[in-house]
């Protein structure tokens, strides 16, 4: 396997996973972001209130997984968005124009049911920053 196969799991304990898999994985030039939820990782607990709040957590814990994996916002390539209700798009829209206020990511997104009443789970695929190994 050449070196720019190889997988380089991202762990940190600043980083809760509820299941075996890593929050990020590094191969070569690309970090790959498993799904970050809205939930609050210093409570535990989804914010309370509108959808915005849990929105805006779900950005805040990705851009957690990407500084921990040596990437950030602006290397963002595609990102995944599920969300439960069509109602709060236009909430999603303008969240995700304030977190990529420039040159904003390919992105798909779709309503579906989440576990646990989750409103939103986000994932994305990033390229790696300059100081990353692997």
């Amino acid at each position: 396997m050449s070196e720019a196969a190889v997988l380089h799991p991202v762990t940190s304990p600043e980083i809760q996973v509820l299941g075996p898999y890593s929050p990020a994985v590094r191969v070569g030039g690309l970090v790959f972001l498993s799904a970050q939820t809205g939930v609050d990782p210093q409570t535990g607990a989804v914010p309370d209130g509108p959808f915005e709040a849990e929105c805006r957590q779900a950005f805040t814990n990705l851009e957690r997984v990407l500084r921990v994996a040596d990437s950030r916002l602006d290397l963002v390539a595609k990102v995944t968005v599920l969300y439960t209700d069509l109602a709060d798009l236009g909430t999603l829209n303008a969240v995700f124009a304030e977190v990529f206020p420039e040159n904003p990511p390919a992105r798909t997104a779709a309503v579906v049911t989440l576990p646990g009443g989750r409103r939103i789970s986000v994932d994305a695929i990033a390229a790696a920053g300059p100081g990353a190994q692997g």
